[in-house]
C-alpha cells in the first residue's frame, strides 16, 4: 500500500487533552510549538463543521503514544438539529502501521438510539474539508462483521483496498479485533 502524502499546514493549538480523559488543558501556542518537531505540528481544527442536519463540534486534541504507534487525533461530537449528541468522530493525524492497518485516519461511533439515520456518513462528509486540508487521501477501516460501518464507508465512496489480519502486538488485537477491512477515501 502506498504511503499517503501529508499536505503542508499552518498550525496553532487550541485545547489539548493528554490521554483519553475529558479534561482540557490550554497551552500557549509558542510553548506548545517549541516542543514540536516539524512532523508533529498539528493543523488548527475548525470549531464546527456541518453537512445537512449534522453539526460537528470540536471537543479536544488527544495526543498519541508514539511508542505504541498511536497518533494524535481531533475529537468531534456529532450533533443533530435539536442539539442532541448522536456520537463522535475522530480524525487521526499520522501515518503509523497502527493507523494504516487497524484504526485508519477516521473513526466514528453513533449512539445506539441514533443509528440508522446516516449520521456517521454525514459526519464524514462534514469532516471532509478539514481532512482534505491535511491529506489527499486517508485510510478508513472497520471489522468485517460491522456491516453498518462497511455500508457507511462504501456509501462515502471509499474504495476497498483489502482485508488483513490484525497483528497480535496491535492495541486493536487486545480489544478483540482479529481482521480489518481497509478502504481508501479521497475526501
Amino acid at each position: 500500500m502506498p504511503r499517503l502524502k501529508k499536505k503542508k499546514q499552518r498550525s496553532l493549538p487550541v485545547a489539548v487533552s493528554r490521554g483519553g480523559t475529558d479534561t482540557m488543558e490550554l497551552i500557549a501556542a509558542d510553548d506548545w510549538r517549541s516542543s514540536q518537531t516539524p512532523e508533529s505540528i498539528l493543523p488548527v481544527p475548525p470549531e464546527t463543521l456541518s453537512h445537512e442536519e449534522v453539526t460537528l463540534r470540536f471537543g479536544r486534541i488527544v495526543f498519541g503514544d508514539p511508542a505504541r504507534g498511536l497518533v494524535p487525533y481531533f475529537h468531534y461530537r456529532i450533533l443533530i438539529p435539536v442539539g442532541m449528541d448522536a456520537g463522535h468522530i475522530n480524525f487521526r493525524i499520522g501515518d503509523t502501521a497502527h493507523v494504516r492497518n487497524c484504526v485508519g485516519h477516521i473513526g466514528f461511533e453513533i449512539a445506539e438510539w441514533f443509528r440508522g439515520n446516516h449520521f456517521a456518513l454525514k459526519a464524514c462528509q462534514a469532516l471532509a474539508p478539514f481532512v482534505r486540508s491535511v491529506y489527499n487521501a486517508v485510510i478508513i477501516t472497520c471489522d468485517p462483521d460491522n456491516y453498518a460501518s462497511r455500508r457507511t464507508i462504501e456509501d462515502l465512496g471509499a474504495l476497498f483496498t483489502d482485508e488483513i489480519d490484525v497483528p497480535p502486538n496491535d492495541p486493536q488485537y487486545a480489544n478483540g479485533s482479529r481482521r480489518k477491512r481497509r478502504y481508501t477515501w479521497i475526501p
